[in-house]
C-alpha cells in the first residue's frame, strides 16, 4: 500500500509539473506569439483596405481623370471672371470690343486710381479687390442701353454705380456718356 501513496504522490508531482510547465511554456512562448498574430492582423487588416482603396482608384481612372479635367475647366472660368490685378489690359480690351458690338463709341477708359500696391490696399476680402474705371463714350439711348446689358452680362464680375447721361449740342441723337464700372481682381 506504501507503493500505491508512493505512485499517487509521484503522479501527483509529475501533473504538478506537467501544469506548471506547460503555464510556463504558455506565458514565455505561446502569449507573446499570439500577442504579435493578433498585431500583425490588424496591421494586415489596414493594409488590405489601404489596397482595396487603391484598386477602387484604379479601376475609377477614367472618372477621377475626368473630374480632374473638369476641376481644371472651371479654375479657368473663375480665372476669367476674377482676373489678376495685372490683367486689366484685357479688360480694357473687352470693353471695347464689348462697345464696338453695341454701336457705342468709346472716347476714353480710365482707371479712376491706381491699385495700391498689395500691402497698402484696404482689403475688401483677402482674395481680391475692387477695380473702378470711368468710361466715357458717345452713343445713342438704345446703344447705350445695349452697352450697359452687355458689360453686366460679361464674364468678369462687373458692376455699373454710376451713369450720367449729357445730351451733345451737334449730333441730338448721340449723348454723352462717363459710366462708372466696379470690378475685382485677385490679390
Amino acid at each position: 500500500m506504501a507503493d500505491i501513496k508512493e505512485k499517487q504522490k509521484i503522479y501527483i508531482l509529475a501533473v504538478i509539473f506537467g501544469i506548471a510547465g506547460i503555464m510556463l511554456y504558455y506565458n514565455l512562448l505561446l502569449r507573446p506569439q499570439f500577442a504579435k498574430f493578433i498585431a500583425k492582423n490588424k496591421e494586415f487588416g489596414i493594409i488590405k483596405e489601404k489596397v482595396k482603396s487603391g484598386e477602387v482608384l484604379i479601376a475609377n481612372e477614367t472618372s477621377v481623370r475626368k473630374q480632374h479635367e473638369n476641376f481644371i475647366k472651371q479654375a479657368g472660368y473663375l480665372e476669367k471672371r476674377l482676373p489678376g490685378q495685372y490683367q486689366v489690359s484685357s479688360l480694357l480690351e473687352d470693353f471695347s470690343n464689348v462697345a464696338e458690338s453695341s454701336g457705342v463709341k468709346i472716347l476714353r477708359i480710365k482707371p479712376l486710381e491706381e491699385p495700391a500696391p498689395l500691402s497698402k490696399q484696404k482689403p475688401v476680402n483677402n482674395a481680391y479687390a475692387e477695380f473702378p474705371i470711368l468710361i466715357e463714350a458717345r452713343a445713342g439711348y438704345h446703344q447705350l442701353g445695349a452697352f450697359v446689358n452687355k458689360l453686366e452680362t460679361m464674364d468678369r464680375f462687373i458692376r455699373v454705380t454710376d451713369l450720367d447721361v449729357a445730351g451733345a449740342n451737334k449730333d441730338p441723337r448721340h449723348h454723352d456718356i462717363k459710366i462708372r464700372i466696379i470690378t475685382y481682381v485677385l490679390r
